[in-house]
This record gives structure tokens, sequence and C-alpha cells, in this order.
């Protein structure tokens, strides 16, 4: 055994550990942007004047095995965002995603990318 090799073992489970933590909050910080976009989108979308919206309320992120998921749970979600041969969609999800995706690359220190 080399001389510091427990220590430095443990120095560097400890910073596999805080790299994961960082990674994890992150990428939640992105998926919370994302859902928030898309409620966004569709109280923007909706005719009624109804304060409420259910499918906007229904959106939500999901802790993943390898990250998170954005998700509308409505039956009907889908059919808002990829229309229907007798509806045109309005997209929610994929634009609000794509805007994510857009700043971030514009700017990734912004996002903790440059530290």
């Amino acid at each position: 055994m080399i001389e510091g090799q427990d220590k430095l073992q443990a120095g560097l489970a400890i910073a596999r550990q805080d790299y994961e933590n960082r990674l994890t909050a992150f990428v939640r910080g992105l998926a919370t942007e994302i859902a928030a976009g898309a409620r966004c989108r569709v109280y923007r979308n909706r005719k009624s004047e109804n304060p409420s919206s259910p499918l906007a309320e229904s959106i939500e992120t999901v802790k993943q095995q390898n990250g998170y998921d954005v998700m509308a749970s409505l039956s009907y979600a889908p059919y808002v965002e990829f229309g229907t041969s007798r509806m045109a969609a309005k997209p929610f999800l994929t634009p609000a995603a794509e805007e994510v995706k857009v700043r971030f690359q514009l700017s990734p220190e912004s996002y903790g990318g440059g530290q």
C-alpha cells in the first residue's frame, strides 16, 4: 500500500460525492426551469378567462434514476403538444426545453458552467 493512499481515496470519495450533488442540483434546476417555461406557455396560449389551467398545473418534474423528466400528466397533453388531424399543435414543452437549451448555449457561465 502506498503511504497516504487511504487519505487520497477518502478525499476522492468526498470530491466525487460533492460533484454528484452539484450535478444533480444543476440538472434539477434545468428541469424546474423547463417546467416553469412550459407552464407559462400553457397560460399564454389558453383561450379561457379562467385563472386556473389543469394542463399547466399538471406539468411537473419527476426524478428518475439518471436525471429528471419534465412531463404533463393529463391524458390530453400530447394532443395539445403535437396536435391531431383536427387540431393544430400548441407546443409548450418542446419550446420551453429549446429556450433553456439556447440560453445555456449562449451563456453557460450563468448556469455555473464557467466555474
